[in-house]
């Protein structure tokens, strides 16, 4: 398996400080590794450090046209950030980048959640139209490898939208490196209703739904299995900050390690030859 950290990605909203660019970096690789990915067996890269993503997306910019990338709904949601118009580049060929992530290394495979369907619509065309327009077969068309059961996860905040870090503010979204505090008042204040019995009813009560979800995927209990017939929104929130801080104790703790021990290593020299 390939895991880039992706430092190019990154400002594609804008630049940013080289220090805090380097950072990031080492800190999302001490993440990866933490959460349990081992180097010895997958090769975590850092994206600018392979020249030839950045070529490649140059050559499929000139496969693809500007109104379809500016159809994407990810493009319309974070263009509304800049209300001068003053939008950047890279905001729009943020997924031309994202094929030439894949692409370079002949990816057949791209474990996503479900909001990026349209960008692995976008990836697989863009592969056939190199593969049509040069007259080969050199790219494979990536199949999108996606699991049924929690694919978005959504904001603790607006529940209609998924959770990230680039938007929607920090109390909309649990990290790794929150302390046990910061996830207990981050799910205290996340979003609920006063419709008092706790229900599972995505349509009618997204919010609450959201907060069991977020439970049965943390607990790895099936919905069906939970009993929170007799639980208050307080107390579903409580069990949902208690579950999701046990699972990251341990994570937490490793996070801190490597960044004291400053042990976090990413692969320079990257085999990118088709076999």
């Amino acid at each position: 398996m390939l895991l880039s950290v992706v430092d190019q990605h990154a400002i594609s909203l804008g630049p940013l400080p080289a220090d805090q660019l380097r950072r990031n970096t080492h800190q999302m690789a001490a993440s990866l590794i933490a959460c349990g990915v081992d180097p010895k067996r997958t090769l975590l890269f850092r994206q600018s450090d392979v020249p030839q993503i950045a070529q490649l997306s140059w050559i499929l910019g000139s496969l693809q046209t500007t109104s379809k990338l500016a159809r994407l709904p990810q493009y319309k949601e974070k263009q509304e950030r800049f209300k001068k118009g003053d939008i950047p580049v890279g905001l729009l060929t943020y997924p031309l980048l994202q094929a030439a992530d894949v692409l370079t290394f002949f990816g057949t495979t791209v474990p996503v959640g479900e909001d990026q369907s349209q960008h692995m619509n976008l990836l697989g065309g863009l592969a056939y139209a190199f593969n049509k327009t040069y007259q080969t077969d050199i790219f494979p068309i990536p199949k999108q490898l996606t699991r049924d059961s929690h694919a978005r996860v959504r904001s603790l905040r607006e529940p209609e939208k998924k959770m990230s870090k680039s938007s929607g503010g920090p109390r909309s979204r649990i990290e790794i490196t929150d302390s046990r505090e910061t996830i207990f008042d981050k799910c205290q204040k996340a979003q609920s209703d006063n419709a008092g019995k706790i229900t599972y009813d995505k349509e009618n009560r997204l919010a609450v739904s959201n907060l069991i979800d977020l439970y049965s995927a943390v607990a790895k209990i099936p919905i069906s299995e939970i009993d929170f017939s007799d639980w208050t929104t307080l107390e579903l929130k409580h069990s949902l900050a208690e579950i999701i801080d046990k699972k990251l104790s341990p994570i937490r703790q490793t996070f801190q390690d490597l960044e004291k021990s400053n042990e976090v290593s990413l692969c320079d020299k990257i085999s990118y030859t088709r076999n």
